[in-house]
């Protein structure tokens, strides 16, 4: 993005340390539900919930070396952890982190688009009304046409945006996605549940 046209509360969702700090989530209940099923001990969950933290300029430094961004982080989360490091992101691959976590990233921009969208339909309602007598020309063609009323424009844009916000809800249920199925995701190497799991915590669709 244009820095100039940044929102701030979107940039801050695509930084490198929101970015992690979604992965590290990912990776957390991950664990939960595979020492809830018995994959791994109970104490390597409670050891990753409570230990398990990044720091952005170390993940860096160790991707000059690794060349793969989530090796990296892995790396840096792991030193942190300790003894139980062994049982983090146990099953799974690189995708499932990464675009569950896009989805999650997408979902926290869609939902303050929503917001800001909602208050904009609000105020032409408002001012449509209130603008109802209020005469204008209309136009067509580019050109004067018949006259009109401010209201009516208003009321026009009004039903404009309730049908981008219909198409909105549903690009937000088309990207919140939990995607965890393991190498080519067949499952293999990991227990369908956890997917539906941290799909139902992070509130996503699996």
């Amino acid at each position: 993005m244009i820095p100039r046209y940044n929102r701030i509360k979107i940039e801050k969702i695509w930084t490198l340390e929101n970015k992690y700090k979604i992965w590290t989530e990912i990776e957390i209940l991950i664990s939960e539900k595979l020492s809830d099923i018995g994959v791994i001990p109970k104490i390597a969950a409670k050891e990753i919930r409570k230990k398990a933290k990044f720091n952005v300029d170390e993940i860096n430094k160790i991707e000059k070396m690794t060349k793969h961004d989530v090796n990296a982080y892995i790396d840096n989360v792991s030193k942190y952890i300790g003894k139980q490091s062994k049982y983090f992101h146990h099953g799974v691959t690189s995708s499932d982190i990464i675009d569950t976590g896009f989805s999650i990233q997408l979902k926290q921009t869609a939902e303050i688009i929503r917001r800001e969208l909602k208050i904009l339909l609000k105020n032409l309602k408002s001012k449509s009304l209130k603008h109802k007598k209020t005469p204008m020309i209309g136009r067509s063609h580019g050109i004067h046409a018949e006259p009109i009323t401010f209201g009516l424009k208003l009321g026009s844009f009004y039903n404009e945006f309730k049908r981008n916000l219909k198409r909105l809800d549903l690009a937000i249920e088309e990207i919140s996605v939990c995607s965890i199925s393991g190498p080519v995701g067949t499952y293999d190497s990991i227990d369908p549940r956890v997917e539906k799991y941290v799909a139902k915590k992070l509130k996503l669709n699996s």
